[in-house]
C-alpha cells in the first residue's frame, strides 16, 4: 500500500535480470508501466526504446536521475485512466499485495495489450522437502502469497487475461551448495563439478508469465 514499506532492505539495490530483460524485448508495447518498479532499473534502461513509467509505494534514491518517469501510486488503484499503456511490467510485486486478484484486476483496465509477470516459484519437490530445504522466499515475512508456475497462470487467467508464455527463470546454483557440504578444497570443487556435469534437474527461483489481454464476448 501506498506509504507502507513492504521491500527487502537491499531492493534498491537491484539491477536487470537478463530473463526479465529478454522478455521485455520480446513482448513489450511502446507505452509500458513497471508497476512496482522499485529502484527503477528497467524503466532507466529502457527509457531510449520505450514511453515507459515506472511507480511503486514508496520513493527510491534512483528516482532522481529521471525523476519525470515516476511516481507513487498504489499497485491495486493505479492513478491512470483504462488502457493507458501498451503493456504493464509485475516483477516481484504481486506477493507482496493483500488482494494480488484486485491487482491483476486493474492491471488488465490500464492496460491495452499484455503484462509481464514474475513472482518467486514456490513449488516444494519432494527431494526438496525431504532435505528440509525450502526456498528463501518461504521465509519472508513481506510476501503474503505464494505461487507455483501453474497456480499464478491460473490467477492471471482468473483475472481476464489468456496466458501467452509461461516459464521458470532464475535457475539456482547448486554446485556452491555441493561444495560447501564437502568441505571445500581442491578435491570439493573437484566433486562438485562432476555434480554439476551429472545433474538431471533444475531448480529455478522465478515464474514468469507473458499474458495478453483477452478480447471480450
Amino acid at each position: 500500500m501506498v506509504g507502507e514499506s513492504r521491500r527487502t532492505p537491499d531492493y534498491d539495490l537491484r539491477g536487470l535480470n537478463p530473463e526479465r530483460r529478454a522478455a521485455i524485448e520480446a513482448y513489450a508495447g511502446h507505452e509500458v508501466l513497471d508497476v512496482g518498479c522499485g529502484n527503477g532499473a528497467y524503466v532507466l534502461h529502457f527509457a531510449d526504446k520505450f514511453r515507459i513509467r515506472g511507480v511503486d509505494h514508496q520513493r527510491f534514491e534512483a528516482w532522481k536521475l529521471r525523476p519525470e518517469l515516476f511516481e507513487i501510486s498504489d499497485a491495486q488503484k493505479l492513478a491512470f485512466p483504462d488502457a493507458s499503456f501498451d503493456t504493464l511490467l509485475c516483477f516481484e510485486t504481486l506477493e507482496h499485495l493483500p488482494d494480488p486478484g484486485a491487482a491483476l484486476r486493474e492491471y488488465l483496465r490500464v492496460c491495452r495489450q499484455n503484462l509481464i509477470l514474475t513472482v518467486p516459484n514456490c513449488e516444494l519437490t519432494p527431494g526438496m522437502r525431504g532435505a528440509g530445504l525450502i526456498f528463501n522466499h518461504w521465509i519472508d515475512r513481506t510476501h503474503v502469497n505464494f505461487w507455483t508456475l501453474d497456480s499464478i497462470s491460473q490467477q492471471v487467467v482468473d483475472a481476464g487475461f489468456r496466458v501467452k508464455a509461461r516459464q521458470h527463470i532464475n535457475r539456482l546454483n547448486l554446485k556452491a551448495m555441493v561444495k560447501e557440504a564437502l568441505g571445500g578444497g581442491a578435491s570439493a570443487r573437484l566433486l562438485s563439478g562432476i555434480f554439476q556435469h551429472a545433474q538431471r534437474r533444475d531448480y529455478f527461483m522465478t515464474s514468469l508469465v507473458v499474458a495478453e489481454k483477452a478480447a471480450r464476448s
